[in-house]
């Protein structure tokens, strides 16, 4: 396993008051495995992440990495500083020798400024950026976002050559329903603690996932629990 989680917990405290964010939070991540995590807003998704890539600790439980692990991230949004003038071969230069190719063909932008980039640009680049050093997790908040859909089955396609030519282990917090049907190994549903996982045929016969996907409408998260 590259990651493992165990009984991982994470809340804020405001002086004599305390806020959870996450409880109870067990799963591993292996090599060559696609993990995606759906849930509302405010599910704790993105605390989730920075605990995964080690910028937060957890209040409680333990996370496990593998000796040396390589991360790579793409957050949901970055905004680059316009006091800093710097073109995307710049950017990408920051990010350390190239060890595989870039999925996407960004070379008519090298010469662009970052802040011109739009944000389906952006996002070509910073995913570029993360792949630079062949991770062995690769770890994507709504990657998609600000692509089109032409590019976003060209994503798609790229994201699983990667699993399979690099044995590289992808999680991604994902509203694209239909690739977490159809591309995910393991499905998370998180609502400050995992409601259920398994694999795309487990989770979408439970009962309480079945009414998240009529038509496959945006997310909505229901079950017959209460949370802390």
């Amino acid at each position: 396993m590259l990651i493992s989680l165990d009984s991982v917990a994470y809340k804020l405290n405001y002086g004599e008051e305390s806020r959870i964010l996450l409880h109870d939070i067990n799963f591993a991540i292996a090599n060559n495995t696609i993990t995606t995590i759906v849930g509302p807003n405010g599910a704790g998704k993105t605390t989730l992440v920075r605990l995964i890539l080690g910028l937060i600790n957890p209040t409680s439980g333990t996370i496990n990495r593998k000796k040396d692990v390589i991360l790579g991230y793409v957050p949901q949004k970055l905004n680059p500083n316009k006091f800093m003038p710097m073109t995307v071969e710049s950017f990408l230069s920051l990010c350390g020798t190239p060890r595989i190719d870039n999925p996407f063909n960004i070379t008519k932008l090298m010469n662009r400024s970052i802040h011109a980039l739009s944000g389906g640009e952006l996002q070509k680049v910073l995913f570029n950026a993360a792949v630079l050093k062949k991770p062995d997790l690769l770890i994507l908040d709504e990657p998609t976002q600000g692509i089109d859909a032409d590019s976003q089955d060209i994503f798609y396609k790229e994201l699983l050559e990667l699993k399979y030519k690099y044995k590289m282990a992808i999680v991604i917090i994902s509203h694209d329903l239909h690739f977490v049907f159809d591309c995910t190994d393991h499905v998370i549903c998180l609502n400050q603690h995992i409601c259920c996982q398994g694999s795309p045929e487990i989770v979408r016969e439970i009962k309480e996932v079945k009414q998240l996907f009529p038509g496959f409408s945006p997310y909505q998260h229901h079950h017959d629990h209460n949370h802390i």
